[in-house]
């Protein structure tokens, strides 16, 4: 189990791409600039690319306004999360035709409770339908079957009896917040996981890169918040069967021609660093 399950890109950028790394930099000089948020694989992937500025964000949607108003030129980002964001940011789309991985979502597990992944991965298992359903009305829009999830209060001394789940709910569709309850597919999922347990719901809302790490600390049980199973966080946490497989792409300015003709990964990579250095020549 410990391999990363986000492979094809990196295999790509590794191996079959020394073309791309040298279209993308001229010396050390920076061609382009690429918005992600930290803490993500979108960072990691960005990170390999030579000749590329990484500006890291807080949030996807930070980077995504960001690169609207001119600051940086690209942003690497889930596909579901990037085409939301399509809907709440005007002037932006997504490149689907040619994502950059595939990889699975998980839900991550404290280590020290190996019970508790055997159930969560039974009910994953034997409540499928329902959660394609929730997955299935979230991709569709449907709002008007959005459940708000409310957090009950965290009590230590009932801790036997709460199910408490790390998430950032800045990532949506899978999980954000209106007011003082949370919405989202993982939210929905969390509530249906505590009810089959006859626990209370507990959310611990937090920065991404935080969620991890937090884990098996202070009465935290379990993370939710898009997370991809990587080798490095099968380190420090256990995962449940993958529950959604997601991919990542490149988000830019919807009147942005520069990957039309693109056919590959390494067409768009390349394409990507040449753009960024016409436009820096044209200014």
């Amino acid at each position: 189990m410990k391999k990363t399950l986000s492979l094809i890109l990196a295999l790509v950028l590794c191996l079959g791409c020394a073309f791309t790394f040298a279209s993308c930099t001229a010396g050390d000089t920076i061609v382009s600039k690429v918005g992600v948020q930290k803490g993500t694989t979108a960072k990691m992937y960005a990170d390999i690319l030579k000749g590329v500025e990484v500006v890291s964000y807080d949030t996807f949607a930070l980077a995504a306004n960001d690169m609207k108003n001119g600051n940086v030129n690209y942003v690497i980002v889930d596909k579901t999360t990037g085409l939301s964001l399509c809907k709440e940011i005007s002037g932006l789309k997504v490149v689907e035709t040619i994502p950059l991985s595939s990889e699975n979502y998980g839900i991550g597990i404290d280590p020290a409770q190996a019970e508790l992944k055997t159930q969560i991965d039974g009910i994953l298992e034997s409540k499928a339908a329902e959660i394609q359903a929730i997955k299935d009305k979230y991709m569709n829009d449907d709002e008007e079957s959005f459940v708000g999830v409310t957090s009950a209060a965290k009590n230590v001394d009932n801790a036997a009896g709460q199910l408490v789940v790390a998430t950032n709910a800045e990532f949506a569709p899978w999980e954000y917040k209106e007011g003082t309850q949370y919405y989202g597919i993982d939210m929905e999922i969390a509530k249906l996981i505590a009810d089959e347990l006859n626990m209370e719901l507990v959310i611990e809302d937090m920065d991404f890169d935080n969620v991890v790490g937090s884990v098996g600390k202070q009465g935290i049980d379990i993370a939710m918040s898009g997370i991809t199973i990587t080798a490095e966080r099968l380190d420090v946490i256990n995962f449940s069967n993958p529950y959604y497989t997601e991919s990542i792409v490149v988000l830019c300015k919807a009147d942005d021609t520069t990957f039309d003709a693109c056919g590959t990964v390494v067409d768009l990579l390349t394409a990507m660093c040449v753009a960024a250095e016409e436009e820096e020549a044209a200014e």
